[in-house]
């Protein structure tokens, strides 16, 4: 499979507690991964809603500037850092710059859907 970002479309998503966030899903079990490579961009001032999962992810952030908001703190995002969630761990991003906040998220097969 080979593809570019360009041919995947994008989609808002959280319209229920969150805020200018869109999804783009890069690759899933339709392209033989047995998972979801995510890219999602928040709009400054975006935010997810605070939520939890049963599985865990793995974020890497590209560019922009943010925060991820936990039970025990505030953690700084900028571009580069990477961002590991264990299952049921409450938390959200926000993005705190001007421009946006784009980051990538990796779930395993039962964490979305097309």
């Amino acid at each position: 499979m080979v593809t570019h970002e360009s041919e995947i479309k994008s989609n808002p998503v959280y319209p229920e507690g969150g805020s200018g966030i869109t999804k783009q899903i890069l690759a899933g079990p339709r392209d033989g991964y047995n998972g979801f490579l995510r890219k999602f961009s928040l709009k400054g001032g975006g935010h997810s809603p605070y939520h939890h999962h049963n599985w865990s992810h793995l974020v890497y952030v590209l560019e922009g500037s943010g925060k991820l908001n936990q039970k025990d703190g505030e953690y700084p995002l900028k571009q580069g850092s990477v961002v590991y969630l264990p299952p049921n761990e409450e938390h959200n991003f926000q993005n705190t710059g001007e421009g946006e906040l784009v980051f990538l998220c990796l779930v395993p097969e039962q964490g979305d859907s097309y």
